[in-house]
């Protein structure tokens, strides 16, 4: 069973991506080819899902914090408000990109060693870890409108087209299944609760 974190992710977060996407082909069309009038729509499109998938990441860290607060407080409101507290302060994902670094430290703060930890779940991780971090380098770039960044990016591989958006959409959908059951099966190794979710 998934998380509600995953469930907003393949709901309404998909959904909100489908609509961008749904306006580029009704600009740019379906088939093979060259986009015209399509490149604003592009930096849209990689605007959104950062935001979504930072979202998300949020949202299940906060579902990982409320388990573990429940069932280390047992009930005692006192502790269990102390420990939420410490948890969530200054996140990183509250103010900062999904970035490598934020989402090691904020699931970090539960004792995950997030990125080793999704390497051994699953092979596609190294993928997923590189394309996240130009993901986020195109939305600064986007964000504070340094165009010399994007061309950095299209030099490494990544040219803001539709083709190089739907291969991050991919990676991160990817990568938000696989985190929804490293951290389910992490809280269920820690606390022998079995898993939240």
């Amino acid at each position: 069973m998934p998380s509600a974190a995953y469930v907003e992710w393949s709901g309404r977060r998909q959904t909100r991506i489908a609509e961008l996407l749904g306006a580029h082909a009704t600009i740019g069309g379906s088939g093979r080819g060259r986009r015209w009038r399509t490149s604003q729509l592009n930096w849209a499109l990689t605007l959104r899902i950062a935001g979504e998938f930072q979202g998300y990441a949020r949202d299940l860290h906060s579902l990982a914090v409320a388990h573990f607060v429940e069932s280390v407080a047992q009930g005692n409101a006192a502790l269990g408000n102390v420990l939420q507290a410490q948890f969530t302060a200054n996140r990183a994902s509250d103010h900062r990109n999904a970035t490598l670094s934020s989402l090691a430290a904020d699931f970090g703060r539960l004792g995950l060693e997030f990125w080793p930890t999704l390497r051994v779940a699953s092979a596609g991780a190294s993928t997923w870890q590189a394309r996240l971090e130009a993901l986020n380098k195109a939305r600064n770039a986007i964000a504070h409108a340094n165009e010399g960044d994007l061309d950095r990016l299209a030099r490494d591989g990544y040219p803001m087209r539709l083709g190089t958006i739907r291969r991050w959409h991919g990676s991160l959908d990817r990568l938000a299944s696989t985190m929804d059951d490293v951290v389910a099966d992490y809280l269920d190794r820690l606390l022998r609760t079995g898993r939240p979710w």
